[in-house]
């Protein structure tokens, strides 16, 4: 970790008060210092970092970036004068990666991230000591507080880049550098601030941004836009991987889906071009994860695993995860079980969960308990409106939904266009939707898919299914 004299050559800042303090971490919230982090103030929608100095300091910070003397008082230690807090802590977390010449894996993509991270790495941990990226610290500031957490003994680096303003993925890429890139996929996200898939595609393939020419980039073969894009990104390893296109280098053959134990697949990898091409099934990989969209998971991290150096028989122990938190995982209750896929919602990602939700056999019935996919922009109301043949062909008997957006798909669902038998209730209160469900549900063999995005906080009808429901049939 770096000296206060140190932080302050590489973010090109003035240092003052210098005191002989080590300085163990970063943070950015006086919530969750530690004694020892140093602190970086920033700015948010609603407060500035700044005004809490005096409490950083009080619970041991070892010192602060800070862009003007003004906020200063005579005891704060180890002060580095900057221009711009927030870029000062990219710079930093940019010279902190060149200590390190390990495999450095950057993810990306409109879905998928974090499965796809928390199965590397514990794949790649049957090998070596892996640092991965906590939580969702995929942000301008989450990912260099993750990087800035490596240790100097790691072997393996696992980092998500996330994407919400254009420019975000590139910025991220040139700080982490990384030795491989995943994309696991482009679709609609974050419209209000790009102008269509295209864009978020070129945003995606950023990624490249820090990656030094003959790094491998592999990608989700089967999205076609991602594809054909990144084909003219030259200097770089490019693979693919998918189910669908024979043009990929790595392939899930023979799925087995829809069973609440996991997925399996035969994984499958292609050599050579035209006649002279040949498929090999290398083995059969087998995950606690639910999904299709799963097994492009686990075929992303064993593809890139394997271009590695990774032994088939890791990568198959490593592959046995079980579902992540809030993402398809699996709820017991009374009346039968809960598909809980509340951390967050796109158009892609629902009927992902959906097509999960029609591959159950259950002898009781089928519940979507649905709120706003967000950040939409004006593609928001047909975006919703379009799920209705995907809830219908799911088998749906009642949807419940939340939020403006989706009393378009209540709407439409209830107009009959798409036909088929679903039903679909609209509620302006959370009470009333937990009210109308707890009569809706008979039996002890149902299913019921939770889905929003993370504003709407859907994880609460998981709770009052786990905790508060309680089935009228003994």
């Amino acid at each position: 970790m770096f000296s206060p004299g140190e932080l302050a050559k590489h973010t090109e800042g003035k240092l003052l008060n210098q005191e002989n303090r080590a300085i163990e971490g970063f943070s950015i919230d006086t919530r969750t210092l530690s004694e020892g982090d140093f602190f970086v103030p920033v700015s948010g929608s609603e407060t500035d970092g700044h005004y809490f100095l005096r409490e950083a300091f009080n619970e041991g910070a070892s010192g602060a970036f800070v862009r003007s003397e003004e906020y200063l008082d005579e005891d704060f230690a180890n002060i580095v004068l900057v221009e711009d807090t927030e870029k000062a802590l990219l710079d930093a977390a940019s010279s902190y990666r060149t200590q390190f010449d390990i495999p450095i894996v950057g993810i990306t993509g409109s879905w998928g991230k974090t499965t796809t991270k928390e199965l590397l790495h514990s794949i790649l941990s049957l090998t070596g000591s892996v640092h991965k990226s906590p939580g969702n610290y995929n942000t301008e500031y989450g990912l260099p507080l993750a990087l800035l957490e490596m240790d100097e003994t790691s072997d393996y680096g696992v980092f998500e880049l996330g994407l919400q303003y254009p420019g975000d993925v590139g910025k991220l890429s040139e700080v982490l550098s990384p030795t491989h890139g995943v994309i696991t996929g482009a679709g609609k996200v974050h419209l209000e601030h790009f102008q269509d898939v295209g864009e978020i595609v070129e945003e995606k393939l950023q990624l490249t941004e820090g990656m030094d020419p003959g790094s491998t980039l592999i990608v989700n073969g089967d999205v076609g836009p991602l594809t054909r894009k990144a084909a003219q990104k030259k200097g770089y390893d490019l693979i693919k991987y998918g189910v669908n296109s024979p043009k990929n280098t790595y392939l899930a053959g023979n799925l087995t889906l829809g069973e609440l134990t996991g997925l399996s697949f035969s994984l499958i990898r292609k050599t050579g071009y035209g006649e002279k091409s040949n498929t090999n099934s290398l083995c059969r990989l087998e995950s606690g994860l639910h999904s299709r969209a799963n097994v492009y998971n686990v075929l992303a991290s064993g593809s890139l695993a394997l271009e590695m150096g990774t032994r088939l028989e890791k990568i198959r122990k490593g592959v046995k995860i079980e579902p992540i938190e809030q993402r398809l995982s699996l709820v017991c209750f009374s009346g039968g079980t809960v598909i809980d896929d509340t951390y967050n919602a796109n158009p892609a990602a629902t009927r992902n969960a959906l097509e999960f939700l029609s591959e159950l056999d259950v002898s009781g019935d089928k519940f979507f308990v649905f709120g706003d996919m967000m950040e939409l922009g004006n593609e928001a109301p047909r975006c919703h409106k379009d799920l209705a043949s995907y809830v219908q062909s799911a088998g749906v008997k009642r949807l419940l939904g939340l939020g403006k957006f989706t009393k378009k798909l209540v709407f439409e669902i209830n107009t009959g266009v798409t036909g088929g038998p679903t039903g679909a209730d609209w509620f302006n209160s959370r009470e009333a939707l937990k009210e109308r469900l707890g009569t809706l549900i008979q039996g002890r063999d149902n299913a019921v898919l939770v889905k929003g995005s993370r504003d709407m906080e859907m994880e609460e009808f998981v709770s009052f299914l786990r905790d508060g429901f309680v089935n009228s049939v003994d």
